[in-house]
């Protein structure tokens, strides 16, 4: 019996096929469901049967995402602290640091929501990962780096410290010893005096020009990287002073102050449109190109500037320093630079393909490009491109902005493109048997879902890297329209997925 019904919409063409729109939006009921499509009183196409209720995403996915998952992981740790982080045996600062601020996430929006038994593993896990973090901290000391710095992990690749490792160590830090309760006072107080060793260390250290990827960034071959702060690690340094502001240390507030100045004085004004985006920032003081959504990689067996830069375009510290210092003469710069953010480049770019995805960035004389330029799939920059719509929708009372939250976490959950017998070819684990000329739309959270991709340790919970084009862990497509599409399938599981994945839920 139907119970709803209304046209199929024809979108468009878009990375090399045809795409209609099914719209039920505006059907209420609960409970398990199928879609069928008709033409002419002919079936078409049934789809498998799905679910509709309230906060379905959460109840069917958060504890095994957070808890069971990662309780899993920390038996497999080689360092019996912190997490087995992906398929293969590494322990990375950065993917440890996401994880613990999507922890913070939960602890802060939707503790109200978690049994008092559910919270107690949740906040052990949290220390977890700030302990990890801690080991790297000391790690880098013993190996006779500056006070306060971040070894990258440990026991390969310890030898290097990077910005991005340790802006976002400081973060997960300073808001876990904020969050925690009270049972670990001891904990908490550690923890802020090791985000102020790291802020302090980030203050004193020159920023690095190493292991920067031309390809993920749309850079010329000549391009010389200057010896600069990214923009999305001013964010991340910028979170945290705003962090240690609210733990007490009064003098960082106007150290987030002037940085926030500094993110905004590299941001794209109207007049200066990148192909009638604006608000999107500079990579770079007088970078030719823009941030990208999603940067990670390892060039020539080096870990570098551009290693777990996955926040993107992440403007929740403007939009914190709006809500509780909102009378401050810098407030209106703050809120001008989110809204021209906000409706001149996210809605409009993530608007522009029927998913509502966040594009991977705009590349000059080419375009907005989703997936080429990728090293792998870029999940978590789904989840929090689910985050910033969720922020703007409350803080400017605008439903345009739900599409997107919807539209990029639904892709992880398994409204997507679909895989192919072409594409599952590039997954080093996963295998199906996809009919030729087929695309089967799949869960992307291991174990959870009617169908579901599988992953490198097939952990119930895991959240693989996702759609792509080209190879896994190589920059091997160059950025262009041709090459554009989810045409290939990266089936690495990465726990920085499920930091992003909880940030989101927990503002459900």
């Amino acid at each position: 019996m139907a119970v709803f019904s209304g046209p199929v919409t024809y979108w468009g063409p878009k990375w090399g096929t045809h795409w209609w729109v099914a719209d039920f939006s505006n059907f209420h009921g609960e409970g398990a469901f199928e879609l069928g499509i008709l033409d002419c009183d002919e079936a078409k196409y049934r789809s498998d049967r799905f679910d509709i209720g309230e906060r379905l995403l959460w109840q069917q996915t958060w504890k095994t995402v957070a808890l069971e998952q990662n309780e899993r992981r920390a038996r497999l740790a080689m360092n019996r602290v912190g997490w087995q982080d992906c398929g293969a045996a590494w322990q990375e600062a950065n993917s440890h640091a996401a994880l613990v601020i999507g922890f913070c996430d939960l602890l802060e929006f939707a503790s109200a929501r978690i049994s008092d038994e559910e919270l107690e593993r949740l906040e052990a896990q949290t220390i977890t990962g700030c302990d990890y973090l801690a080991l790297l901290q000391d790690r880098a000391a013993e190996l006779g780096f500056s006070d306060g710095s971040i070894s990258h992990q440990k026991p390969v690749y310890e030898d290097i410290t990077t910005i991005g490792d340790a802006t976002k160590a400081a973060l997960a830090w300073v808001r876990a010893s904020r969050l925690l309760s009270r049972k670990h006072v001891g904990k908490k107080e550690e923890y802020l005096q090791r985000a102020m060793r790291a802020y302090s260390w980030l203050e004193r250290t020159d920023p690095t020009a190493g292991g920067f990827s031309r390809i993920n960034h749309g850079a010329a071959a000549d391009y010389v990287v200057p010896k600069e702060w990214m923009t999305r690690d001013l964010l991340m340094l910028c979170w945290a002073a705003i962090e240690l502001a609210l733990a007490g240390k009064d003098e960082f507030r106007e150290r987030a102050v002037s940085i926030a100045a500094r993110i905004i004085s590299r941001q794209v004004t109207q007049e200066h449109a990148e192909g009638g985006f604006y608000g999107h920032f500079r990579t770079f003081e007088a970078s030719p190109f823009t941030e990208k959504a999603w940067i990670h990689s390892v060039d020539d067996g080096k870990i570098g500037v551009d290693a777990g830069g996955h926040y993107p375009h992440y403007l929740v510290p403007l939009l914190q320093m709006c809500r509780i210092w909102p009378d401050h003469p810098n407030a209106a710069s703050w809120i001008r630079a989110i809204h021209d953010f906000a409706y001149g480049y996210f809605l409009p770019a993530c608007s522009a393909n029927p998913f509502y995805l966040l594009p991977l960035g705009y590349f000059s004389d080419i375009g907005l490009l989703w997936f080429s330029g990728l090293w792998h799939g870029m999940n978590g920059a789904y989840a929090l491109a689910a985050v910033l719509a969720q922020e703007f929708e409350e803080f400017f009372g605008d439903p345009q902005f739900r599409n997107i939250t919807a539209g990029n976490l639904q892709w992880i959950a398994g409204l997507n493109a679909g895989i192919t017998a072409e594409s599952v070819l590039a997954s080093h684990m996963y295998s199906a048997d996809v009919p030729k000329g087929i695309a089967q739309p799949v869960s992307m959270i291991h174990g959870i879902g009617r169908r579901t991709a599988g992953s490198y340790l097939n952990v119930r919970g895991s959240i693989c890297n996702g759609f792509s084009t080209g190879e896994q862990f190589a920059y091997d497509i160059e950025p262009s329209l041709d090459s554009d599409g989810p045409y290939t399938f990266t089936d690495e599981d990465w726990i920085t997925h499920a930091g992003a994945w909880l940030g989101a839920l927990a503002r459900q």
